[in-house]
């Protein structure tokens, strides 16, 4: 069994393999061993047998340390063979995060789940409620591929995980008194890639750059027409080489190239890090000795660059000293490692194979299941002794009380048997009237649903003169000034199981009664069809479902740098709608407007008595804001046919929802559907209108459509309106609880803020109905 308080951290890089043997003796650390094996040939040379170079390298090493056996072994992965992603989780308990963890993988990894071995680190500050995951992950097949080197020599690898992380490790421990409270950028430029560590309070962000030294060595054999292996070694010589200027010269693209992939990476991170202080860089990796460029990065990034001379936190034997400093740019991963095997680490990601860790556990665990078996042994020997006991005891104690018992089995059999002849007697009606009471559940879910979005839309607060039919005085009011909304799609997909279980299976469609199209009409026969036909409404509530049922879950997440569109939400236990809400609104700070008064609306009436659901909001349930006119592929009016076109010909008979659920006033939905326009487009009072609504399509209309009025304020330009996206989830309430929302409306609370009052002329006025929708 290897020991515990001994551990090599090997670096299999493409230049040398690097190896550092840490021990530990109380509560010091020191230096036993260490060493650099470079490789003939970088493993980046073209035509080049790489695992064979690797298993050369491997069985020379071994042969070296042949006490390595007895020591536990920790490998890395270079950064850009793997995968790395940071998110924000909701404040939950400790117990909740692997199960949230767990669906944010699913959602931020780019593989199947089935597919990559992954680890999470959850990052904490003891003053601060936020709660922050790191997410670490590799495909199997590359883990695979890896580890076949090390099988191939018989070595054992203990742990497997990212360069990156290993660096960011040997820094902590480094430095873990008087610069952790700064923020300090690790770079590690390798010969493929270069990972950027970004440190601060006690936190880790990092990103790998498709930039490493052989960009360097390229640029030099474009340059002076050399081969790779003849670049490589004049690169290797360049600090004391007589062409130094020449060749620094060659490799300043190269340079500027790392600049800006620093730079934007720096940018992103400051941009979603408000108050991060970047103050100084430290240097790793071969390619830093470089001549010039610790210079140059310091002057286009204006910030302190530093390479470390040394590791001051582990005690080095005084022969070891000299030479380990002079290889302190290149030993930092392999440091990182050895601490990850002493259980030194700050994080903690381990990502070899669960089948390999499942082995290891066992096969450790062997000792203790013999002696585990010997006191079962000894153990059931008493209970044996103990049992004849008493079972003499029982014997005796049983004949003095069966009179008792028969009696009471009797009785008992009594009751059970005047059940049974209640059960089955088949004129009892109650059972066919629970039946048909239940057919009523939720028959007024999506109505409510449709409700609220219209007084969602009514909180909007628009100006008066654009809710009547007044064409003058809206034109009055600069576009981008009126406070409207026009919905073009509504759409409701249905999962009848929680979101755990939905993660690996196609969400089902709701093709029954969860879609509306540009013209805001039910796809089918409504949700009670919908229900009855994906899940048995007495039963879709589980008892651990219905215990749990509050409970937070993230529900919505994308890449995480992309912070805009990073969600988390309430968990779902149970049958539950994701609504999604598309539309346009003329309004110039189209944001601001829609999560000030649409937005806000659903946050302040998320939990409703005459409701048979809740509605569970994301971080940021605006998931999309642009400009119309990017869309569009110009800035002049809208072409081309359109969902959600607003005119109206002469078979447009109103069949939005508007006219069916009353609310053709708040939401606008009560224009034509039908035949739509001129050219049949289908109408729900869309701002864009079809390719003949505008004053660009005149050429395109034929002479019969030209006599066909053309849509109120159609020669106004679209394109500077903006198009967005609105989700959140409704969760459906358990039935006995949907049943008191729907028999008693009157004792809700009114919804804030309350609707606006609609002008009478407004709500009678066709045209009305046709320019000013939701």
């Amino acid at each position: 069994m290897p020991n515990k308080n001994d551990c090599w951290g090997i670096e299999v890089g493409a230049n040398a393999i690097k190896a550092v043997h840490l021990g530990r003796s109380g509560s010091r650390i020191e230096l036993l061993d260490f060493s650099v094996m470079p490789f003939k040939h970088v493993l980046t040379t073209p035509d080049l047998n790489v695992d064979e170079a690797i298993q050369v390298n491997l069985d020379a090493f071994l042969a070296k340390h042949v006490e390595l056996e007895k020591s536990r072994l920790v490998a890395s992965v270079p950064g850009h063979q793997a995968f790395a992603r940071f998110a924000k989780l909701p404040p939950v308990e400790p117990k909740k995060i692997p199960d949230i963890v767990r669906f944010e993988a699913v959602q931020q990894i780019p593989f199947p789940i089935d597919q990559v071995e992954w680890d999470y680190q959850v990052f904490q500050q003891e003053d601060s409620p936020d709660v922050e995951v790191g997410i670490f992950a590799i495909t199997k097949e590359r883990v695979s591929t890896f580890l076949s080197n090390y099988r191939r020599v018989n070595l054992r690898v203990d742990a497997l995980t990212l360069s990156p992380i290993a660096v960011y490790n040997a820094f902590v421990h480094e430095y873990r008194e008087d610069k952790m409270g700064d923020g300090t950028i690790l770079m590690d430029i390798g010969t493929q890639s270069t990972d950027v560590i970004i440190v601060e309070g006690g936190g880790i962000w990092l990103r790998t750059l498709p930039i490493g030294g052989n960009n360097f060595t390229e640029a030099l054999v474009k340059a002076f027409k050399l081969s790779f292996l003849k670049a490589e070694k004049l690169k290797k010589e360049a600090r004391t080489s007589k062409y130094a200027r020449q060749i620094f010269q060659a490799m300043r693209p190269v340079f500027a190239d790392l600049v800006q992939e620093i730079q934007r990476s720096l940018g992103y991170y400051q941009s979603i890090n408000r108050d991060a202080d970047l103050q100084r860089i430290f240097g790793f990796g071969s390619t830093f000795r470089l001549p010039g460029l610790q210079k140059f990065l310091g002057q286009q990034l204006q910030i302190d660059v530093m390479k470390p001379e040394g590791f001051s936190q582990i005690a080095v034997d005084g022969k070891q000293e000299a030479e380990f400093a002079e290889n302190a740019l290149n030993m930092a991963t392999a440091y990182g490692l050895a601490l990850q095997g002493l259980g030194s680490e700050t994080v903690t990601a381990n990502v070899l194979p669960a089948t390999v860790l499942k082995q290891r556990m066992w096969k450790a665990k062997q000792p203790w299941i013999g002696a585990a078996a010997a006191c079962v042994a000894v153990a059931a020997g008493l209970a044996a002794g103990r049992y004849f006991m008493d079972a003499g005891a029982f014997a005796s104690s049983k004949s003095a009380n069966s009179s008792k018992i028969e009696a009471v089995v009797r009785q008992a059999q009594k009751y059970q048997s005047e059940i049974n002849s209640i059960r089955d007697n088949s004129n009892d009606p109650r059972l066919k009237i629970e039946n048909l009471r239940r057919i009523l559940d939720y028959r007024d879910l999506w109505p409510k649903v449709i409700e609220d979005i219209t007084l969602a839309v009514a909180a909007l607060e628009p100006q008066p003169e654009t809710l009547v039919a007044e064409y003058d005085q809206i034109k009055a009011i600069p576009r981008d000034q009126r406070r409207r909304v026009y919905i073009e799609t509504v759409h409701a997909q249905f999962h009848p199981k929680p979101l755990v279980e939905m993660m690996s299976a196609a969400s089902g469609m709701m093709s029954g009664g969860g879609m509306m199209s540009g013209g805001g009409m039910m796809q089918g026969g409504g949700i009670q069809q919908e229900l009855a036909g994906k899940f048995d409404v007495t039963e879709f509530w589980t008892e651990s479902e219905a215990e749990d049922a509050d409970d937070p879950f993230s529900d919505d997440s994308t890449d995480s740098e992309d912070a805009d569109n990073t969600s988390k939400l309430e968990k779902p236990k149970g049958p539950h709608f994701r609504i999604t809400v598309t539309g346009t609104t003329p309004y110039g700070k189209a944001s601001s407007f829609l999560n000030q008064y649409f937005i806000q609306w659903l946050r302040d009436n998320t939990d409703r008595p005459d409701r048979p659901y809740r509605i569970l909001l994301p971080d940021r349930p605006l998931r999309d804001v642009s400009p119309v006119g990017e869309m569009v592929g110009g800035g002049g009016r809208r072409g081309g046919t359109a969902r959600g076109a607003g005119m109206r010909g002469p078979m447009g008979g109103a069949m939005g929802m508007g006219g069916a659920m009353g609310m053709g006033g708040a939401m606008g939905m009560g224009g034509a559907m039908g035949m739509g326009g001129p050219m049949g487009g289908s109408a729900m009072g869309g701002p864009t209108g079809s390719a003949i609504g505008g004053v660009d399509g005149m050429s395109q209309r034929s002479n019969a459509e030209q006599r066909y009025p053309l849509r109120p304020l159609s020669d106004e330009s679209f394109a500077k309106d903006y198009r967005f996206t609105i989700e959140w989830i409704v969760a459906i309430d358990k039935p006995e609880i949907a049943r008191r929302s729907e028999g008693e409306p009157e004792a809700a609370p009114a919804p804030k803020p309350a609707p606006v009052a609609i002008p009478e002329q407004a709500q009678q006025t066709p045209a009305h109905r046709e320019e000013v929708s939701s």
